[in-house]
Order: structure tokens, then C-alpha cells, then sequence
């Protein structure tokens, strides 16, 4: 189980700075500098929202067992998703006194990372 974890871990973190990294290179190629709104921290948080709420789905009706739950909640979800790269864009954005921005970040994450989990977990269930 702690192996499972970890491995899952380690490629949900390797999904979420390849997320930056496209992220920086779409940036790049439009000769953009710094992002004007933190996409790649809610790409990754919704998505692992959705991950999340699909194996908990699935742990439910008994197609995957609870130790992949753990695996791909714990391990994969977790390691893909960050609350502290999220809380750190917010503080941010509102220190750069773009606080529509900040408060736009905030619904998005909870509309779309809400939304999309509860959306697949009662969708598969």
C-alpha cells in the first residue's frame, strides 16, 4: 500500500508540473510573460477532483477495491492536486490588488473542482 501510494504520488506530481510546464510554453510561444490567472493550478485541482471522485465512484460499486482507492485518491490525486499552491495564487493575486481575479480563482475552484467531482462520482455511481 505505501509503495502504491508513493508511486501514485509521484505521478500525480510529475502530471502536475508537466501541466505548468505546457502551461509556460503556451505562455512563451505567444511571447506572454507572467500568467495573468493561475490556469494551470485549477486545470490540475479539477481534474484531480474528477480522478478523485471516479475512483470513489468505482470503490462503491465495488469495481476497484479500497486499497486502489487509496492508491489513486491518496497517491494519485493527491500528489496531482495542490490547496497550497491554490492558497498561495489567491494570497497572490489579492497582494497584487487583482482581487476580482482572486475572488474569481476561489469560485472557480469550487464551482469547477466541486462540481466536476460530485458530476463523475454520481455519473459512474
Amino acid at each position: 500500500m505505501v509503495v502504491g501510494v508513493a508511486v501514485g504520488s509521484g505521478v500525480g506530481a510529475q502530471l502536475r508540473f508537466a501541466t505548468e510546464r505546457l502551461h509556460a510554453r503556451a505562455r512563451e510561444r505567444r511571447g506572454l510573460g507572467r500568467p495573468s490567472f493561475p490556469w494551470a493550478t485549477l486545470t490540475v485541482n479539477v481534474v484531480g477532483s474528477v480522478a478523485l471522485g471516479a475512483a470513489a465512484a468505482l470503490a462503491a460499486r465495488g469495481v476497484i477495491s479500497s486499497p486502489w482507492l487509496t492508491v489513486l485518491g491518496i497517491g494519485l490525486a493527491g500528489g496531482l492536486t495542490t490547496f497550497s499552491t491554490f492558497a498561495l495564487d489567491v494570497v497572490s493575486l489579492a497582494r497584487d490588488h487583482r482581487v476580482a481575479h482572486a475572488v474569481l480563482d476561489i469560485a472557480l475552484h469550487l464551482a469547477l473542482g466541486l462540481g466536476a467531482g460530485a458530476a463523475v462520482f454520481h455519473i459512474l455511481l
